[in-house]
């Protein structure tokens, strides 16, 4: 045989062998290892399931410090950042008694009175109640959502109580699961449906864990979850056609407004807009309506010279018009021009435009008020293969700002 073949089999040979000795070695290291493991596990386990009588001690005196005296405690209160108030929650015999407040001792006093209440007796019980869907409701959103929420959600409740009307002068504990299914099933699918069924299950909740109820019909009725449609920015072409159209018509410096400030539809101040106006820096400063809560949150628009003058020029038309108006007139003139969508899409375009006219992505959602960049990318932005910068500048004037 070759000299050279026979030594490297022998090489080969011994090249297997290191590899088998090594991999030996890590086995009993780690079997070594898992044994260590295992007995520190089992006298774990030992030292928890048995453990010294001045350990019980120690743990029962540490444990009585941390407790507050009487039957509530903090932990039945706690802090919703998402609405910015305090509630506090007792469950007794089956049933959650919640309540709300702006500060802590607030939530606590009313608890502490709820349960009082209960414990002598004068505590409304399901059987005992004999007020009407009405009257529950009304003092539900007093006590609960009138002090808490905006504007917006105080119309949006205000018009749910409008569409469940047939449900006002039935008692409360008549409302029961058909009568609601029965009640869902004549309102039409849409936005309108899913506030109803947010502040019925809402309310049913709260009526459940006050005691007004014995059960929560909502509970055991299944709804479809909401589908995102994702509104379009109008395209190019739209956006000549939208532009010549407004010739002549009131509303086209409103329109434009929309165009160039990406604002929603009701953040618009219209009566009083002059005094949100910062001419030495050419800024509009426009109430953010994003959140639940009742803080007043500001975003600052930058804007063109052109920009500036066309809202400062245009102050007493918009005293004349409001947000309601405005929409159902633009609405108006897209049905003529038979393109879909509504003013809503003029912020999507807004995006849009941005982003073809190259402003950076946090600039784009800062102006918008959105917490991230990549909610804007993600749900504004669109792609328009006929649009570029240089065509935005010419149909809009200028009245872009460019960072």
């Amino acid at each position: 045989m070759d000299a050279k073949f026979v030594q490297d089999a022998n090489d080969g040979l011994l090249k297997i062998v290191e590899i088998a000795h090594w991999l030996l070695k890590w086995l009993s290291i780690e079997t070594g290892r898992e044994y260590q493991r295992q007995q520190e596990f089992e006298r774990d386990v030992v030292e928890v399931q048995q453990p010294k009588e001045e350990e019980k001690t120690k743990i029962a005196n540490s444990i009585s410090k941390l407790k507050p005296k009487g039957d509530i405690e903090l932990k039945n209160v706690q802090y919703r950042y998402r609405d910015h108030r305090y509630i506090g929650r007792k469950m007794i015999n089956g049933h959650t008694y919640t309540v709300y407040g702006h500060t802590q001792k607030e939530c606590l006093d009313k608890l502490k009175e709820v349960l009082a209440k209960v414990a002598g007796g004068k505590y409304t019980k399901a059987h005992r109640c004999q007020k009407t869907f009405i009257e529950c409701w009304d003092k539900w959103y007093e006590q609960n959502k009138k002090p808490f929420v905006v504007k917006e959600t105080a119309d949006d409740i205000e018009r749910v109580r409008d569409k469940v009307e047939e449900l006002h002068h039935l008692p409360l504990v008549k409302v029961g699961r058909d009568v609601l299914l029965k009640l869902l099933n004549k309102i039409e699918e849409g936005r309108p449906k899913e506030k109803v069924i947010l502040y019925l299950r809402a309310f049913f909740k709260a009526m459940f864990n006050q005691g007004m109820i014995k059960a929560n019909p909502f509970a055991s009725i299944v709804v479809k979850p909401r589908k995102f449609v994702r509104k379009p920015a109008f395209t190019y072409e739209q956006q000549v056609r939208i532009l010549e159209r407004l010739k002549g018509e009131e509303i086209k410096p409103i329109i434009l407004i929309y165009l160039i400030t990406g604002l929603r539809r009701r953040e618009l101040d219209f009566k009083n807009i002059e005094q949100n106006l910062y001419a030495e820096d050419l800024i509009l400063k426009a109430l953010n309506l994003k959140g639940r809560n009742r803080e007043k949150r500001y975003k600052y628009i930058k804007l063109t010279k052109q920009g500036f003058l066309l809202i400062k020029n245009n102050i007493e038309l918009l005293k004349k018009w409001d947000d309601e108006t405005v929409y159902r007139r633009f609405a108006e003139i897209l049905k003529e021009l038979d393109i879909s969508g509504s003013i809503v899409n003029l912020r999507h375009t807004f995006a849009t435009n941005n982003f073809y006219l190259g402003n950076p992505e946090l600039f784009i959602s800062r102006q918008m008020g959105h917490s991230t960049s990549q909610i804007t990318k993600d749900n504004y932005t669109d792609l328009d293969y006929h649009l570029s910068k240089e065509k935005l500048l010419k149909i809009y004037n200028n009245l872009y700002y460019i960072f």
